[in-house]
């Protein structure tokens, strides 16, 4: 039978007959009963069953992320990949979903969130996503969020699914994307969604506005979130919080920046690319296979002569430090370069110092005012010069170190090193740290217990050099109380001393409020939060009104620091300090031990009674151990400790900086050592051996990981 159609238009022809016959050139032929047409059957996509995009900060994100649905339920934790590409399986989830992200960026902790409202999305996590899903919930995001949904049995609290019921109301959470597109706008020359809009973290098209912004979550509610640009300060918008979490924020109209700052945020684009190439090429002279120690003529190029890490530490030290195998060349070292700084990060001038330290202020934000007076006064991590770059601030991480840097790089006309001609300049102030810490002590029958630090470490003679008659370093900041301080709601800081040491020790050590060395810390150099120290029993020894600590919830990652060193007659220089990581919690760290902390699997000798007494122990003590790769975990160093009863008879730390297997205990690599046994060619130097009976030992291995340094300490078998 032949089916007759009225003559119409082709295209007409085709939509009326999709059904029944194929459309366009070639042959045709007609439809019988003996050779009817198939039935049509709609090809129905599968459902889709995972969400994906990309996790960055501008550096590409290494860690772990989970998506929450709304009935509570947490997806497998999967992690990010090359570029911080990641895929979440959220099959048998109920859209909408949070997904959060815990991880580093070159060593800087993070933690952010970001929202999908059905599955097949890209969706990213970026600390713009973040901002957008703080804006949407009504409520902090960042680590506050992730902490009001972390899982308990695979499932979070009522708490957690109202904040994403709030936060995925296609009202709230339009007008927080459209708010956060028309901040970024004047940059984001791509018009890139970013919250959906995919992108690789490479330096170009969201990855380059990433680098160029700073966002400041809002850390309470009716705080103000702000995102800025860096070369210049620039406002380029703010949330503000409402007082109850779920309520509306205020989101004023975005500002867009003058045209000069946007001609110096153009050029100010390439510098952190040029930065990072140059940095590659130096770590280059440290390859992981067929690594020979550099040469000075190979790495002059990439520092300058300015080079300064306070007095006494100048471009020939460092240069010593980066050629020389028993200090910082190894094979496989990294100097990375993270991102812009937040301001720029030179020591204090001497009337910074004064307005910080006058003791006529009632200000209770100094380091805060600090900053601001300095940005407002156009000290931004970029200098200009003809309208061009001329010198930046740069976070750095070098090798492994839990630590993040903030260094200065000079723009030179040598492009003999790398095109970019940046040359490395130091920091101006003295080599110290304020890394955070999570312990885990395992006893004889397996028990493992946790502790939490933050440590405020510097040598005694590195302050020296800079000043013989410093006896005492104030630290100013975020949190910093004391535990009497922190007991009462509304109170302000205190500034937490560090005094000379204890004869024996080489590090400054942790004062009471009077200025005494801490009844409860001892001779440390680390501080604990001032919420473990609540939890401690009322007659602790040593703990009083007056023991320092730091408030928790007043701290997060990238928070700035201000060290003031001063002698008997006062403050004699100052510089700011910015930490990268805030100590893991105890329920994470006993959720995630295996990820966290090293495994030892092999101990040489096996018996502590096997140590030879009275020798040099220079190659006669390895630990064996393994790691996990879900955090990125490298290894820092490993501690052997041997007692006489309570008599420390050797107290010794080997550096394991790039050892990710093993460590071997050597004279030369060790970081730190106190024994009974004296150098005789160093007043109140020790050597690695010992004398007399050894009762009981212990060991630590201590990895890099989210920032923290991770320390697993066990007896060592007797």
């Amino acid at each position: 039978m032949k089916i007759n159609l009225p003559k119409l238009p082709l295209a007409a022809a085709c939509a009326a007959t999709f059904m029944l016959a194929a459309c366009g050139g070639g042959s045709s032929s007609s439809s019988s009963p003996a050779d009817p047409a198939p039935p049509f059957v709609p090809v129905v996509p599968a459902p889709a069953t995972t969400v994906s995009g990309t996790a960055a900060v501008g550096a590409p994100i290494t860690g772990s992320v989970v998506a929450i649905d709304s009935k509570g339920k947490v997806s497998v934790a999967v992690n990010t990949g090359a570029g911080g590409a990641f895929t979440v399986d959220v099959a048998g989830m109920t859209a909408p979903f949070f997904l959060s992200i815990t991880g580093t960026s070159g060593g800087k902790q993070v933690t952010l969130n970001s929202i999908a409202t059905a599955a097949g999305q890209t969706v990213n996590i970026t600390p713009l996503t973040d901002l957008i899903v703080s804006a949407a919930s009504g409520q902090p995001g960042g680590t506050a969020l992730a902490t009001v949904c972390a899982p308990v049995a695979n499932a979070v609290s009522t708490a957690c699914t109202a904040a994403l019921a709030t936060a995925a109301t296609q009202q709230r959470l339009d007008a927080a994307v459209a708010a956060v597109v028309a901040m970024i706008k004047p940059i984001n020359t791509g018009n890139t969604n970013p919250l959906t809009g995919a992108f690789v973290a490479n330096g170009t098209g969201m990855d380059a506005v990433l680098d160029q912004i700073l966002v400041a979550p809002a850390e309470a509610q009716g705080a103000m979130a702000t995102v800025t640009l860096i070369a210049t300060n620039s406002a380029l918008g703010s949330v503000t919080l409402p007082a109850t979490a779920g309520g509306a924020p205020t989101i004023p109209a975005a500002t867009p920046p003058s045209d000069a700052d946007l001609t110096k945020a153009s050029a100010a684009a390439s510098v952190l690319p040029e930065i990072r190439a140059c940095m590659a090429s130096l770590s280059a002279l440290y390859p992981k296979t067929g690594f020979t120690v550099p040469s000075t003529a190979a790495v002059l190029p990439f520092i300058d002569s300015s080079f300064n890490l306070g007095t006494g530490v100048g471009q020939a030290d460092i240069l010593s430090a980066l050629t020389s195998p028993d200090q910082a060349a190894h094979a496989g070292l990294m100097i990375e370069a993270l991102g812009l700084s937040s301001v720029n990060m030179q020591p204090l001038s001497t009337d910074e110092i004064a307005t910080l330290t006058s003791s006529s202020s009632t200000s209770t934000t100094r380091v805060a005012d600090f900053i601001g007076n300095r940005l407002g006064a156009g000290a931004t991590a970029i200098t200009f010069t003809a309208g061009k770059p001329s010198s930046a601030w740069v976070q750095l991480r070098i090798g492994g170190d839990a630590g993040m840097l903030n260094w200065k790089l000079v723009k030179t006309s040598d492009t003999s090193a790398c095109p970019g001609g940046w040359k490395l300049a130091g920091s101006g102030h003295l080599d110290m740290h304020m890394n955070a810490r999570i312990e885990r002590s395992v006893d004889g029958a397996g028990t493992a217990s946790f502790a939490r630090e933050w440590a405020v470490h510097v040598e005694l003679d590195t302050v020296l050099q800079e000043n013989p008659a410093i006896n005492k370093i104030d630290v100013r900041g975020p949190g910093l109380t004391t535990f009497g301080d922190f007991q009462i709601p509304g109170t302000a800081g205190s500034k937490l001393q560090l005094i000379l040491p204890a004869t024996g020790y080489t590090h400054m050590r942790v004062a009471d409020s009077n200025g005494a060395a801490s009844a409860f810390y001892n001779n440390a150099e680390a501080i604990q939060s001032c919420q473990d120290l609540a939890g401690l029993p009322a007659n602790t020894p040593g703990l009083g009104a007056g023991t320092a600590c730091i408030d928790e919830t007043k701290v997060a990652p990238g928070k700035v620091y201000v060290w003031t060193l001063k002698t008997p007659n006062g403050p004699v220089s100052a510089f700011p300090f910015q930490i990268n990581a805030v100590p893991l919690s105890k329920a994470f760290a006993r959720a995630n031990q295996a990820s966290l902390f090293a495994t030892l699997t092999g101990i040489t000798p096996a018996k502590l009674s096997s140590l030879p007494a009275a020798t040099l122990l220079d190659g006669a003590v390895t630990f064996s151990y393994t790691q996990s790769a879900t955090y990125g975990s490298k290894m820092d160093n490993c501690g052997l400790h041997l007692f006489n009863g309570a008599t420390t008879v050797l107290n010794a730390e080997q550096n394991a900086v790039g050892q990710e297997t093993s460590c071997t205990f050597t004279t030369s690599g060790l970081n730190s050592l106190a024994s009974n046994v004296p150098d005789p060619t160093q007043s109140g130097a020790s050597l690695f051996k010992f004398t007399g009976p050894v009762t009981n030992g212990g060991l630590w291995l201590t990895t890099i990981v989210l920032g923290n340094q991770a320390s697993s300490g066990q007896p060592y078998p007797n």
